[in-house]
């Protein structure tokens, strides 16, 4: 049922309803737990070029308990993020973005360097966002409902993570391909697809994605939790010369080189006049 109380009936519920989702919540899962941290994020124009290299390089700054970075998307438009150990400001009362610049430039940021302040100085006001940085329990992920006959999660609804390796929308993506291969292998076996397999195939997809979002999730968190604690000098060891010169390389290379399968050729669906009516 909608919030407008519109009913749709199906033969197959996919919940990609995000990091709040209705479908996991009837699904049974646990609900996303608090990280104790909160992101900031905008989009910043420089209508005269902003100069910097818009490459794959990310200019970062990290400080106690705050870690922020941008990245230029072309000529004149940049990306920037700042995470910090606090809960967002405002939300209750509705976000005030200009409460929301104002707010990182002169308290969460104003020890950064200017090419930071300048960068959020220059913010589209109507991009920023300030949220608390959600995660859903490895265990829940991995002992916990993902399906139950015709009905499933993906994305957020089924792994909400922390961005800090920038997965989140990587792994909804996996998911579409599992999901999708499972489905199609019974449309190449039978030239449609069949109703009898529907269930057996989002089964297949929840079991055999629980393992590799539980660990994209755990690693998430712990990517910004080493790199954001400089409370310490052993942390600071640990975020520069652990994480950072033998861990990292490590970790984006398992995340990058992990094959999600290949998805049944073209040639093996059926045609328009066999097409199922589900």
């Amino acid at each position: 049922m909608l919030d407008d109380g519109t009913i749709i009936k199906s033969k197959v519920v996919i919940g990609c309803d995000g990091v709040h989702s209705i479908v996991a919540r009837w699904l049974g899962l646990r609900l996303p737990v608090y990280s104790g941290r909160s992101a900031v994020r905008g989009l910043s124009v420089f209508p005269e070029g902003h100069g910097f290299d818009h490459g794959h390089s990310i200019q970062q700054f990290v400080d106690v308990g705050k870690r922020a970075g941008f990245i230029a998307l072309n000529d004149k438009e940049v990306y920037w993020f700042l995470g910090a150990t606090c809960p967002p400001k405002g939300v209750e009362k509705g976000v005030d973005p200009e409460m929301i610049q104002r707010e990182v430039m002169e308290n969460l940021a104003k020890d950064f360097p200017p090419v930071f302040l300048d960068v959020v100085k220059h913010s589209d006001l109507s991009s920023l966002t300030w949220a608390p940085l959600m995660f859903r329990y490895p265990w829940d992920i991995l002992f916990g409902n993902l399906f139950r006959s015709s009905v499933t999660v993906a994305g957020d609804a089924m792994h909400p993570m922390t961005p800090d390796l920038g997965q989140g929308g990587c792994s909804a993506l996996e998911d579409a391909v599992a999901l999708g291969r499972h489905l199609g292998d019974s449309i190449a076996k039978h030239g449609k697809l069949m109703t009898r397999d529907i269930g057996f195939a989002i089964e297949r997809h929840a079991k055999e994605r629980r393992l590799r979002a539980a660990t994209l999730v755990t690693a998430s968190y712990l990517s910004g939790w080493v790199q954001q604690d400089e409370s310490s000098r052993f942390m600071r060891f640990l975020r520069d010369v652990i994480f950072y010169g033998l861990l990292l390389g490590r970790v984006v290379n398992g995340i990058t080189e992990y094959d999600c399968g290949k998805l049944p050729s073209v040639s093996s669906l059926p045609s328009r006049e066999s097409e199922s009516s589900i």
